[in-house]
């Protein structure tokens, strides 16, 4: 038999899980409301090169790139080093936090690092916040396309939260360009993701 103030006790933590799991909730329905879905098209190609480094390379035919609703701003992606979502190893298991779950909307991402990262044309067009407001478009455009069977509105709250934190914005205040081969000698295709909305 459980002694009452144990049954008091996780009378407690259920109650606060609860709470916590509401506001959550509330919180991420808000933001989902509040974001902007754009246009995606292209494809997007990932090249293995070795365990846990991945290279994305842009279609010659179909670029993969993100058109905001807001203000018409497209984004499209060129050659850069990738690991996809920068998701802790484990939460994986959890559903809807996969580092590869939302593709495009973590290539975007990783995309306006590289840009910041090399300062390359256009880079101080965004900041942290606006490379963590697009992945959030991004995020709801999939998740809006009927045929895009994953994801929900607390992992697209969450990530962008955590993309946002201090440790984020030190990566993107540290200026660490990684060069980006033209061609990579080893290494074939290990993964390929195709996206088409028009």
């Amino acid at each position: 038999m459980v002694p009452i103030k144990n049954y008091k006790r996780i009378e407690r933590m259920i109650i606060l899980g609860v709470a916590l799991s509401t506001g959550l909730t509330g919180c991420a329905t808000q933001h989902y409301e509040q974001t902007q879905a754009g246009k995606l098209e292209g494809d997007l190609v990932v090249q293995w090169y070795k365990p846990n480094n991945f290279m994305f390379i842009p279609s010659e035919d179909h670029p993969l790139k993100f058109i905001r609703a807001g203000n018409g701003d497209v984004i499209q992606p060129d050659r850069m080093w990738t690991d996809g979502g920068s998701i802790p190893r484990q939460f994986w298991v959890f559903k809807n936090y996969s580092p590869w779950g939302y593709g495009p909307a973590f290539i975007v991402h990783d995309w306006l690092f590289h840009m910041q990262d090399c300062q390359l044309p256009g880079h101080d067009n965004y900041d942290l916040k606006a490379a963590a407001t697009i992945m959030s478009e991004v995020m709801k455009t999939l998740l809006e396309d009927p045929q895009f069977d994953y994801g929900d509105k607390t992992s697209m709250y969450l990530m962008y939260k955590a993309v946002q934190t201090e440790p984020a914005r030190k990566a993107w205040e540290d200026q660490d360009c990684k060069p980006v081969p033209e061609t990579i000698e080893r290494g074939l295709p290990d993964e390929v993701f195709h996206f088409s909305y028009y």
